[in-house]
Order: C-alpha cells, then structure tokens, then sequence
C-alpha cells in the first residue's frame, strides 16, 4: 500500500510540475513557433511574413523569428530568442543598457537597394529557460522587390542618457524576403 501512495504522489508532483511549465512557456513557445506575432500591442489587421521560417543567426544559439509587415507595408516586426545560459547575451565585462535584466540592441537592417533602417528592441518576455525579445523597426518600408535584409546586432552601452550603441555589431545575419 505504502509504494501504490508514493507512485500515486510521485505522478501528481510530475503532472504539476508539466503543468507549471506548460504555463510559464506558454507564450514563450507561442512566440518562436510562430503562431502569434512578434508584436508588443496585438494588431488591428494580420501583417504580412516576408519571410519564409525562423532562423538562427550563425552558431550563437540566437534565434530570429519570421519578419513581418504590416498591410501597408510600413513597419517591420520580428522578434529574437536564446537560452537563458547564452553567453553571448549574458555579457557582463561592459556597462550595458538593460531592460529587466537583458540587454538594450540597436538592430539596424540594410536592403538590397542599400536603404538603412533602424530598429531596437522594445520589449521581453521570459519563460523558464528562454528569453524573447521583441524587435520594431517604425520608419522600413517594404518594397515587393526586396530580396535580402542584412540585419545587424549592436548592443547598447549606458552612458546616463539613454544609451549609444557598440561600435561593432555582436551578431551578424542575412535574410532572404520572400
């Protein structure tokens, strides 16, 4: 009798903790599968992927959603994540900008027609061993033609007045638009 009653508590502490984690992860997991929007404030209308799938960028276990568009072709949306152990996004050497913890990204996005654009990161939800990071570019303009976005990382270090970015970009990755 004894043994049946710690099975029966040892297959309700797992189910409580599946439960726990399914529940933290939620909207984590919803995020990188790509079935809600990396987007901060839910849309009016569904934007528009211009990429095909999610993608890592390189070998640094840092990993970029679909991009996407509004309707009206303004605006670009993606979002990134990584473990919560990446050594790369848990950098301590340096004075960096940090929202909650986690820090501040300057990313800037270069088309094929050369056109410049600036984003950053606005946002962050966590899950228990993932951080995602939401990412908002307001002045892109998509263009049909597009056929590439260089995107690039730069980091935020704090100078008392809001922050100026690394003078090297941290991480480096070329998107194909569809």
């Amino acid at each position: 009798m004894k043994k049946v009653r710690t099975a029966i508590f040892s297959l309700v502490a797992v189910l409580i903790a599946a439960v726990f984690f399914y529940v933290d992860n939620k909207e984590v997991n919803a995020l990188k599968n790509n079935q809600t929007y990396p987007m901060v404030e839910d849309p009016r209308q569904h934007p528009e992927p211009i990429t095909v799938s999610s993608q890592e960028i390189g070998n640094t276990k840092v990993h970029l959603t679909k991009l996407y568009s509004r309707n009206d072709a303004k605006g670009l949306y993606l979002g990134m994540w990584y473990g919560d152990r990446n050594a790369v996004m848990k950098n301590k050497e340096e004075d960096w900008l940090r929202e909650k913890g986690h820090i501040e990204f300057l990313v800037k996005a270069v088309d094929s027609n050369g056109t410049t654009y600036n984003g950053h990161t606005i946002g962050t939800k966590e899950g228990t061993f993932t951080t995602f990071r939401y990412i908002q570019f307001d002045d892109f303009r998509f263009d049909k033609e597009l056929d590439e976005l260089e995107l690039a990382f730069y980091p935020m270090m704090d100078d008392g007045k809001g922050g100026v970015p690394y003078e090297h970009p941290w991480l480096e990755t070329t998107v194909e638009v569809e």
